[in-house]
């Protein structure tokens, strides 16, 4: 069992994936955007953080520039469906230079992503 942090400004998805990871016996905490997600992360540690790259307050890729500063940094999956202004493989370069483990696209398969989760903490 893994505590892992998901960061999402849809609370569909926030909480789709977070039945769905449940179910695989993770523990699981939810923020809405950035922002909340590191307000978490300064709270507590986490083994697996799965984060949105596009959202309000604080995006992913701001998630995924203030973990490179920390001593303990958990693994990395970046998710997004794109953007109309961003092309979505900017956004997936800039989520793999910005030491993402993983980058799934959305919509999101959900074997895939417990196949992921489970690569990732192995």
């Amino acid at each position: 069992m893994a505590n892992i942090l998901i960061i999402d400004d849809n609370e569909q998805v926030r909480k789709v994936m977070a039945t769905y990871l449940e179910h695989d016996n993770h523990q699981i905490t939810v923020a809405a955007d950035g922002k909340q997600g590191i307000a978490q992360l300064q709270s507590q540690a986490f083994d697996l953080v799965i984060t949105d790259i596009i959202m309000p307050e604080q995006d992913g890729l701001e998630v995924l520039m203030w973990l490179r500063t920390q001593a303990h940094r958990p693994k990395v999956i970046a998710v997004s469906g794109g953007c109309p202004s961003l092309d979505l493989n900017y956004l997936i370069t800039m989520a793999q230079r910005l030491s993402a483990d993983k980058v799934l696209q959305k919509p999101i398969d959900f074997a895939t992503l417990t196949t992921a989760v489970r690569e990732l903490l192995a």
